[in-house]
């Protein structure tokens, strides 16, 4: 029974050492998020570092500085479109 107990005891903290560590999960933002705990436990398994993370059905991809700032729309200037492969402008 001892045997047993010490040999539980081992495991469990051998599992506790090289478990990725899920307590920096506020150190993980998944679109847009902070990242729940499943979220940062496979960011973690995956040795993803930490920062900013966008999920979709493509997969997993960091997002740079650069894409974090949205698209600009233009609207000074004209409207201009196509018809018959003559623009026209207003």
């Amino acid at each position: 029974m001892k045997s047993t107990f010490l040999a539980l005891a081992i495991a469990t903290a051998a599992l506790n050492a090289f478990t990725p560590a899920v307590g920096h999960a506020q150190d993980y933002i998944v679109n847009g998020h902070n990242a729940s705990k499943a979220e940062a436990q496979f960011l973690a398994s995956c040795s993803a570092p930490t920062g900013r993370w966008q999920v979709d059905g493509y997969g997993i991809s960091r997002i740079t500085n650069d894409q974090l700032t949205s698209p600009v729309a233009k609207t000074a200037g004209h409207k201009c479109w196509y018809v018959l492969d003559v623009q026209l402008c207003d």
